[in-house]
């Protein structure tokens, strides 16, 4: 009886030190921040639909719900996601100074001028927040933003929900994308659904 007593004690401390070195492993790798080997192509993919009259320097956050599952097995048809974009000092001056006279060109994405698929990177005039109300809670903006604020871990969301609604920023939407510029955050924010 000793002998299965000293066993099943063992057995129960090996079980917790596997459980607190797989649970300590986890946090540390959860926190660690790793170079994604495609974050150039991934930033020129997202710069290519941001009008080239706003001046954008590094980008700062991206996320999407796509996975390495959906390349392998394209089954999906909409998806969801965006970026976040450091805007230039002298772009944020000027926004803030000129406002919506600034932005009145700026409605077609750098990437997509005269191109066979400008109209996805086509936007509608611009406007300053608050944002419709439609845009958050369920609303197309707020299921595209969740993506990104998901996947990106270093991004203060929570800023940029807090700037859109109140004046000081604008916004654009395309056929599947919104594009917010918050010049006193020096971020412009483009996400979709779709």
């Amino acid at each position: 009886m000793r002998w299965l007593l000293r066993t099943l004690g063992g057995v129960a401390a090996l079980l917790i030190l596997n459980g607190a070195i797989l649970l300590g492993t986890w946090i540390v790798l959860r926190n660690m921040t790793f170079t994604d080997p495609f974050a150039e192509q991934i930033a020129a993919h997202y710069r290519r639909s941001i009008p080239a009259e706003i001046d954008i320097t590094s980008m700062v956050a991206q996320g999407s719900d796509a996975t390495l599952i959906d390349l392998i097995i394209p089954v999906r048809r909409e998806g969801c996601g965006g970026a976040a974009f450091q805007l230039s000092d002298a772009a944020a001056a000027q926004i803030t100074k000129q406002g919506l006279a600034f932005l009145g060109s700026a409605r077609i994405g750098r990437g997509y001028k005269n191109g066979p698929k400008e109209y996805y990177a086509t936007y509608q005039p611009w406007q300053e927040t608050p944002v419709p109300s439609t845009w958050m809670g369920d609303g197309i903006w707020a299921a595209g933003f969740g993506c990104l604020k998901d996947d990106a871990r270093h991004f203060d969301a929570d800023a940029v929900y807090r700037a859109v609604r109140v004046p000081g920023a604008y916004f654009t939407t395309g056929p599947e994308t919104e594009l917010l510029i918050i010049p006193r955050l020096r971020l412009v924010v483009l996400t979709y659904f779709g």
